[in-house]
């Protein structure tokens, strides 16, 4: 982090550096990841965009990036197990948002730019948007069925990866169901923010790598997702239909089932 705040504070270009996650939260332990952001002037955005892969390689312990097309970001792995990830922003195009009610560690900011945001993100609640409730039922109720085909199919592997993607969809529906904001996650992992159900449905769906071991979890799993699905429905008012969404999951609750006997 030192090194990061360091090469950026060096050019005049950049105007804000600050720091969130658990870090900046006081939360963090040794294997916590750095989550830096950089404010860049507009006219040299477009630069350190371009170059957020090469940046961090000239840095001690560098090992590899991960990065997403297109993204204004990268992350960064240096050796043994050191994480930083850093957003690239344009001055122009910062507006204020509830996500910098989250802690928040400044360490460069010459014209007040990062501290006018916090202030101006005061008071502004975090709000949940159907379209992300409706795309992740979807998700979910897709990897149950991948989860059932691929099981059936001896692709045993995929199936269990499958499983797991399911388990991130009932780990989000816990969260939007009970108004957990991105504040309870910056404090709490979901070991110790999760609902005591849904904390207890997932460690007893962990098995084998076998077919029957793998839809023996997955009857485990479909009711209780199926519970949290229509609780989905009746808190958002979500335009798909629930008929269709309970079917999906009661087909496989069905079949499932009938492969046991």
């Amino acid at each position: 982090m030192e090194t990061a705040v360091q090469f950026f504070s060096r050019d005049p270009a950049v105007i804000g550096i600050f720091l969130g996650g658990s870090l900046a939260a006081g939360s963090a332990d040794a294997f916590s990841d750095i989550d830096l952001r950089v404010v860049v002037q507009p006219d040299r955005h477009a630069s350190y965009v371009d170059r957020r892969r090469e940046i961090p390689k000239a840095w001690p312990g560098f090992l590899f990036n991960e990065w997403v097309p297109g993204a204004q970001h990268c992350v960064s792995h240096f050796r043994p197990f050191g994480k930083i990830d850093i957003f690239y922003y344009s001055a122009a195009t910062l507006t204020p948002s509830p996500w910098y009610r989250l802690p928040i560690r400044i360490f460069l900011d010459p014209q007040g730019v990062v501290a006018d945001l916090v202030e101006q993100a005061k008071g502004l609640p975090f709000t949940v948007d159907p379209d992300d409730v409706d795309f992740s039922i979807s998700k979910g109720l897709a990897a149950a069925h991948e989860t059932y085909r691929r099981a059936m199919r001896g692709e045993l592997f995929f199936a269990q990866t499958l499983l797991d993607e399911m388990r991130q969809h009932i780990m989000q529906a816990d969260d939007w169901l009970n108004d957990r904001t991105p504040e309870s996650a910056a404090v709490a992992k979901f070991e110790h923010r999760a609902s005591r159900e849904v904390n207890a449905v997932l460690l007893a769906s962990y098995r084998q790598c076998g077919a029957d071991e793998i839809l023996a979890a997955l009857r485990l799993l479909v009711p209780f997702y199926r519970q949290q699905v229509m609780a989905l429905h009746e808190k958002f008012r979500l335009p798909r239909p629930v008929a269709n969404d309970l079917e999906a999951l009661d087909i496989i609750s069905f079949e499932t089932a009938s492969d046991r006997n």
